[in-house]
């Protein structure tokens, strides 16, 4: 009976060390009990969501001028995508210019504390233009689409790590574990 007791306190005691010592456990189980701040995070993540979209606007209309890139809210492999694509316009003599003129975020799910997911649909317009002269050479596009942004918190901010695009009013494909473990 000593022993059983023995074995019992002393894996409580391990599982209380793990919990304590695990970054991050203590917000975790806030989650779960439903002692987070949900509308304080919502309002940041949809702020970064906001910062995001504006700041890649920006990035099209000058030709990847690099103005706001330490305020961008993005990883570096998705900052690199962004300016990849750019690039490539650039190469072909060309400039795509992007603005937005809608955006309306309608999820916030959380993952983990610092892991969330945000739906919004969005509507931007475009134009080709020639990238020396600046001179139109496509008329403008509208273009309807739903974002599905997979944002981490990383040094106390919310940045996106990862983006979906989809034509609006289609339904999203669902999350599988492999695609929520890839980012």
């Amino acid at each position: 009976m000593r022993t059983v007791r023995i074995v019992i306190i002393s894996l409580a005691l391990a599982f209380m060390a793990g919990f304590v010592s695990h970054k991050g456990a203590y917000a975790y189980y806030r989650l779960k009990i439903g002692n987070f701040h949900y509308d304080s995070e919502v309002q940041d993540i949809k702020s970064a969501v906001k910062l995001f979209s504006d700041t890649v606007a920006g990035f099209y209309a000058t030709g990847g001028g690099v103005s706001g890139l330490n305020i961008f809210p993005a990883e570096k492999m998705v900052k690199r995508r962004i300016f990849q694509d750019i690039n490539t316009w650039k190469d072909s003599g060309k400039l795509f210019v992007l603005d937005r003129d809608k955006l309306v975020i309608k999820e916030v799910k959380f993952i983990t504390p610092d892991r969330a997911i945000a739906v919004s649909d969005e509507n931007w317009f475009g134009v080709l233009q020639d990238y020396q002269t600046r001179r139109q050479i496509s008329g403008k596009k509208a273009d309807f689409i739903t974002v599905r942004y997979f944002l981490k918190k990383m040094w106390g901010k919310w940045i996106v790590g990862d983006y979906e695009v989809y034509p609006q009013g289609e339904s999203l494909p669902p999350l599988t574990a492999e695609r929520l473990a890839g980012w």
